[in-house]
């Protein structure tokens, strides 16, 4: 029986050729969406799941004196492992992971992402799998180093690479003592080599003071993290904040200034704690592409029953044949069943050859077949297309199964009003649908023009960033300003520890403590040389910038920011003096106020800055780069120039450059992808719900053939007849417009939040998604009620 049921729908499907492949690339167009969507969410969700080990893996960071800090203390993690009974291991990591070092090894020479400094615990609380060397003893030894099998190949292909030396930025020299394993799902910390600095780790893993490590701690036995961060804060309590007897007890109640808090690792990248995360633009994507995919059901559903007054007499001869409605059901189902499957064949092979585009434009690497949970998509396809199903096949099936045999037999296709109200619900979550694209789209496009043509409070116009080695940027600082400033196009040179425009991976987001009288100050600490706010053309507020004196070239005097004047509550701020923290002795002059300017995008807010030169103030900074402002007409000459120059200064390291308003849109680029993927889901959910519209016009002009041609007669004009047949239509597309604005502006004002600046929506906004929804959805009434009205009525009235 289902094989006869199969065979007619392939006869029906094979029949109604124009039909048939409108409703399949409909449903396969928001199948197709929907699966990328699914791949990608289950791509965010696997994030730090390549090891069962990592569940017992917590990731320790602190608040103090309120600022959720970045970075942690050096000597933390040691303290969490040898004071907390369930504290099974503790490591003590540095390193940018998107930053890029200069690697030499085996007479090669290349820029690496991934270099990280660890401590010989790190293998203990990372459990990376080591294919070549012992996992037990591979960073026991001094300058101990461990690189993945991709850069092992990359360095030295098929030689041995164990026991090789290996060189970081021409400066430190390790060994490498194991391979390690890729994990196979993405990771919040994508490691690509790890070495051990034993040189300095005496000193820093014991010194309170230095706070520039990430603390990660792997547990005996699972916990909950109420009970962790209330047990470590307790050890940490009593060992490093206790002061006379008060208890931790009283500590908590009386407001803490200083705790530590725990993120397990697997939350890290979607769920963390405090600081940004994607998943909120993920969980858009997701409801849009379910909208999208409802779309797709609702206009199979639409074009099914469009359909189905063309197979009344069908129904009506089924019948009287003796078909019962069961069997009616069962058939028409399956002629869904066939044309679902369909779609998903379609959608899949859509998205097979569109991934390897998706993954390159996004950096991304979705696939249905590399994932610890390629069952489980298969599983979430298979329901998704079960439901797909039952949504759309179920309701017209029932409908046609319901027509009288003998109105059906004489012409009258209408199976009442009983309906009415479910296909104009249809009409209305459909238009909904595509009104919210619109409007996303819409908001989404205002915030992106506001990010790009919002003031930055800097240029970046003709700023080359150059990386650069520490000892280049210090010692070799002057030697290369000299070098540079006789390049004809060069117009100044500056360094900074912290760029304009750099990853977030690679800014320096670190706060310090500060004495102003008598009082704590939390803000960062940037070094520059004199030059840099002539560099970026960065305004002046109060007092002066930097000169040749000798107190602001050796760490007397400040500049600082807008935000962190405001934090002082004092308006006569210049000529004032600040410490850094534990350095009272050192007073900081503070002699200008600069413009707030923004270093990382538009997400996070402007730091209050303190800005001064050298590190001869109780405090080290390194990092950064050099900024090279050019003034010049021939700007390929002058960057040739400065390469050339480049290898006179560091002749063992291959210059890396590129340009501040470059690397500031790349900031924007992943909300530039959003909106071009917004855009598209857009159209096609416009295109999908304009074939239902256009299915459902015909269905119902079908029904009122008669009645048109009566009114003909009567006298009523082409304009009047159209007017009639569109209004009900155009009453429906004005209301899902209404009721999806109010979930529109909850669902965007959410995405907004992710931005400390940002636009207000404005209500012009939600007018005009409703207008271009409403002039598409007129277009495609307008055809088929001006075709209707123009008909012979001679041929409506006519009887068989």
């Amino acid at each position: 029986m289902f094989k006869n049921y199969i065979k007619i729908a392939w006869r029906n499907l094979v029949k109604s050729k124009v039909y048939s492949t409108v409703n399949i690339l409909g449903l396969a167009a928001g199948l197709a969406s929907f699966i990328i969507i699914l791949l990608y969410l289950n791509y965010e969700l696997s994030y730090d799941k390549w090891n069962p080990e990592l569940g017992k893996v917590y990731k320790v960071s602190i608040y103090e004196k309120g600022d959720y800090l970045p970075a942690s203390y050096a000597p933390l993690a040691s303290f969490v492992a040898q004071n907390y009974p369930n504290a099974e291991a503790g490591t003590a990591v540095q390193g940018g992971m998107d930053f890029d070092v200069l690697l030499a090894a085996n007479d090669k020479k290349i820029y690496q992402k991934g270099f990280v400094t660890v401590d010989s615990s790190f293998l203990k609380v990372f459990p990376y799998k080591i294919i070549r060397g012992d996992a037990r003893t591979a960073l026991n030894k001094p300058d101990a180093t461990v690189i993945t099998e991709a850069l092992a190949q990359k360095l030295f292909g098929n030689i041995d690479p164990i026991g090789k030396p290996i060189k970081v930025f021409n400066a430190v020299t390790g060994t490498i003592t194991a391979i390690m394993q890729e994990p196979k799902t993405p990771t919040h910390f994508n490691a690509q080599i790890l070495m051990r600095y034993s040189s300095l780790e005496k000193e820093q893993y014991k010194n309170w003071g230095n706070q520039s490590y990430q603390t990660y701690i792997k547990l005996k036995q699972p916990v909950a993290e109420a009970k962790l961060e209330n047990d470590i804060n307790r050890l940490y309590y009593n060992e490093r904040l206790k002061k006379g007897n008060q208890t931790f007890e009283a500590y908590k109640k009386a407001g803490q200034k200083t705790f530590l808090y725990t993120d397990a690792v697997s939350n890290i990248h979607n769920f963390p704690k405090h600081g940004e995360s994607n998943f909120k633009t993920v969980s858009i994507l997701l409801i849009l592409a379910v909208l999208l995919l409802l779309a797709g059901v609702i206009n199979f559903s639409n074009l099914a029953i469009a359909k189905s007054v063309g197979r009344a007499k069908e129904v009506g001869m089924r019948k009287v044949l003796g078909s019962d409605r069961k069997q009616l059901v069962f058939q028409f189902m399956s002629e869904t069943i066939l044309q679902c499957v369909i779609s998903l064949g379609i959608a899949v092979f859509i998205v097979f050859f569109s991934l390897r585009f998706i993954n390159q434009s996004f950096n991304i690497t979705l696939s249905f077949w590399y994932q610890n949970n390629t069952s489980s998509i298969f599983v979430q396809i298979a329901l998704c297309l079960l439901l797909v199903i039952l949504l759309s096949g179920l309701y017209p099936s029932l409908i046609v199964s319901k027509f009288n045999t003998a109105k059906v037999l004489k012409g009258n296709y209408s199976a009442g009003n009983k309906g009415a109200f479910f296909r104009n619900s249809l009409i209305v979550v459909q238009f909904m649908v595509s009104a919210f694209f619109v409007m996303a789209v819409l908001i989404i496009k205002s915030q992106m023009h506001y990010m790009q043509t919002k003031d930055k409070g800097f240029s970046g116009e003709q700023v080359m960033r150059i990386e650069t080695s520490q000892k280049i940027r210090e010692e070799g600082f002057s030697n290369l300003q000299n070098t540079f400033s006789s390049i004809a196009g060069v117009s100044s040179i500056a360094k900074t520890t912290n760029v304009p425009g750099d990853q977030k991976e690679m800014a320096d987001t670190s706060t310090f403590n500060f004495k102003y009288a008598g009082k704590g100050l939390r803000m960062a600490s940037v070094k520059v040389s004199t030059d840099f706010f002539k560099t970026l053309k960065i305004a002046l507020v109060q007092g002066r910038l930097f000169n040749e004196s000798y107190t602001d070239q050796n760490t007397r005097s400040a500049v600082i920011n807008e935000t962190a004047f405001q934090k002082f509550h004092d308006n006569n701020l210049i000529g004032k003096t600040l410490a850094f923290d534990n350095c009272d002795s050192i007073p900081v002059k503070i002699v200008g106020v600069v413009k707030n300017f923004n270093v990382q995008g538009f997400e996070s807010a402007v730091q209050p800055v303190v800005y001064t030169i050298g590190n001869k103030a109780c405090m080290h900074q390194s990092g950064g780069a050099i900024l090279v402002k050019l003034n010049s007409n021939h700007m390929q000459k002058t960057v040739t120039a400065i390469e050339q120059a480049w290898k006179k200064i560091d002749p063992d390291s291959p210059i890396r450059y590129s340009f501040l308003d470059d690397n500031f849109q790349q900031l924007f680029l992943s909300y530039s992808r959003l909106q071009s993927l917004i855009t598209f889901f857009a159209i096609v959910a416009i295109l999908i719900s304009a074939m239902g519209l256009f299915a459902l016009t015909a269905y119902f002009t079908k029904q009122r053939t008669k009645e048109i041609g009566v009114r003909k007669v009567l006298g009523a004009t082409v304009a009047q007849l159209a007017t009639l047949m569109s209004k009900e239509f155009v009453f429906l597309v004005v209301l899902s417009v209404l009721l999806i604005s109010p979930f529109a502006w909850w669902v965007m004002n959410w995405w907004l939040q992710t931005f400390v600046y940002r636009i207000q929506i404005s209500w012009w906004l939600f007018v005009l998604a409703g207008f271009l929804v409403l002039s598409i959805a007129l277009i495609t009434i307008s055809f088929q009620a001006v075709k209707a009205a123009l008909a012979n009525p001679v041929k409506s009235l006519r009887s068989e």
